[in-house]
């Protein structure tokens, strides 16, 4: 296992880890008679969010104890690009480690590709754990910017994806960035609901 991989590895731990003791996932001790209940802050929150039905699924799949205040939905939102960008990186870097495996390597494109949406991935990795860190400070801090660079940075590997050949390893990861594209885009629309306030 190399030391990147091991890094991920803890990093997702430690996101998965937090996620159950942040304060954000437990705001209904802190302030109990102001909170809306969790249907209405998830259509609230994914109201202006263009893949709306990803947007509701996620916020209710990955919430444990119901999402109750918009800052709660954003962060609950960037948790969910951010395991799904883990897990597409992984991908990524197996994918490539069959590559490196091979005496010939097949299609130099394909390789190319998938560095490319490596390099990338390491980046969004790095840029949504700085988001969900960032927002614990509230509204006006830099969890906009890593929020709206999420986002470029998966459009990033799918130009490279629209630059290279179609192999089948590169339309799993295709996908795959289709799916965190649309949950980082998620991420800001809810943010920016949170950051407009009530």
């Amino acid at each position: 296992m190399t030391t990147l991989t091991c890094f991920f590895v803890l990093l997702s731990l430690y996101v998965t880890a937090y996620a159950r003791i942040h304060p954000l996932m437990h705001q209904t001790q802190t302030n109990p008679k102001t909170e809306p209940v969790s249907a209405d802050v998830i259509e609230k929150a994914c109201a202006q969010s263009a893949a709306k039905d990803l947007c509701v699924s996620s916020l209710k799949t990955a919430s444990t104890g119901g999402v109750n205040d918009l800052k709660q939905a954003a962060w609950v939102a960037i948790q969910a690009a951010s395991g799904e960008a883990t897990a597409t990186s992984e991908l990524i870097k197996a994918a490539r480690k069959r590559e490196e495996n091979k005496e010939v390597v097949e299609d130099g494109i394909e390789e190319e590709t998938l560095a490319d949406c490596n390099m990338s991935y390491i980046s969004l990795v790095e840029t949504l754990a700085k988001a969900a860190k960032s927002l614990s400070a509230g509204p006006g801090t830099d969890a906009l910017g890593d929020i709206k660079a999420a986002v470029t940075t998966a459009e990033t590997c799918d130009k490279s994806i629209a630059g290279g050949r179609k192999s089948p390893m590169v339309e799993e990861v295709a996908k795959k960035n289709e799916i965190v594209r649309k949950l980082c885009s998620n991420a800001l629309s809810v943010y920016n609901v949170y950051a407009a306030g009530p």
